[in-house]
């Protein structure tokens, strides 16, 4: 090697001497005690005391004392307890009580949908002595042996009766057999000559109209009004050619003849079974209180004769499918 990287060699070794010997010494005089910085406390919140409520009292209004008034009000129980022919004085209980409208309405009662005639006696050869208005409660006192007529009170000892196939009787269980009074003696007929010395039977007495009512029920259903039932007489046979009229205010309507007879060019109930007859009127419920005759007529439209009378019957629209049927008297 020359001698001058010999020198230069020389002079970097001393130059990394004097270096690393300052450092060395840095190193010594340098103190490594860790100090650790003092946390300094947060005072604490003390919540000043709560400031009671303030109640402001407000002042207490005075309720005027009321005056009495002299004028006594009168209402329906006062009336009803000073009548001795209601029929709370009969229950012998306080008219306003629960008890007492709970016996009352299990007395035996019934109601018309329509007007209804009254007779003496129990069948339709008894005389008419009045009428009972529809929707009209009376109570129910007695009953015939077939419990196909009722006894009804009408006023004081007064009594008439109704016929069960007109009317709704309810609460009927307990109704005792009633004395039916004699049925009405026909007129003697007038004397006639002898003709000869056999003597003819007199003719018994027919009853005022030809039928008569029988069977009734009403039935659910919301897509029809109709009439129909069957027409039987005394001994239970069909009877066949017989016109039913359904009557609703001036509306009026008339069934074909009833069975198998069948009306005009295309024999219209034609096919109906014996003594059967039927009246459609209307694709849904016509709410009414109808009428249904037995009657006499050649075309359907103009009535010549009525031979019952005239029953009302009531369709709504839960019930407006009526069954009724009617039996021929002779």
């Amino acid at each position: 090697m020359k001698p001058r990287y010999w020198s230069l060699a020389i002079a970097l070794v001393l130059i990394n001497y004097v270096v690393f010997a300052s450092l060395f010494s840095r190193l010594l005089d340098t103190d490594f005690s860790l100090d650790y910085a003092t946390r300094t406390p947060v005072p604490t919140f003390t919540p000043a005391p709560a400031q009671p409520f303030v109640v402001i009292p407000t002042s207490t209004p005075v309720t005027p004392i009321p005056t009495a008034t002299p004028t006594r009000v009168i209402d329906r129980t006062d009336l009803e307890a000073n009548d001795t022919n209601s029929p709370l004085s009969e229950v012998g209980q306080d008219p306003g009580s629960a008890a007492a409208g709970a016996q009352l309405d299990s007395r035996p009662q019934l109601v018309a949908p329509g007007t209804v005639n009254i007779r003496s006696g129990p069948g339709l050869n008894f005389p008419v002595i009045g009428t009972l208005n529809a929707d009209t409660t009376v109570p129910i006192v007695g009953r015939n042996d077939a419990s196909s007529w009722w006894q009804i009170k009408i006023s004081g000892d007064e009594t008439g009766w109704v016929s069960n196939a007109v009317v709704s009787a309810s609460n009927t269980e307990g109704v005792p057999v009633a004395q039916a009074p004699s049925p009405p003696v026909a007129a003697a007929p007038a004397p006639q000559p002898a003709a000869s010395s056999k003597q003819e039977p007199a003719a018994p007495q027919k009853p005022k109209y030809q039928y008569e009512p029988t069977g009734w029920y009403d039935d659910t259903n919301y897509g029809l009004t109709r009439f129909l039932g069957d027409i039987k007489d005394a001994n239970g046979n069909p009877v066949d050619g017989v016109f039913v009229e359904a009557r609703c205010g001036t509306y009026a309507t008339i069934s074909y003849p009833s069975g198998p007879v069948g009306w005009g060019g295309f024999n219209e109930s034609g096919d109906w079974p014996a003594g059967f007859y039927d009246i459609s009127i209307d694709t849904k419920p016509v709410p009414c209180i109808w009428t249904l005759t037995v009657v006499e007529t050649d075309d359907r439209k103009t009535v010549k004769a009525r031979l019952s009378e005239a029953v009302p019957v009531e369709v709504t629209q839960e019930k407006s499918i009526i069954t009724a049927n009617w039996r021929k008297n002779w």
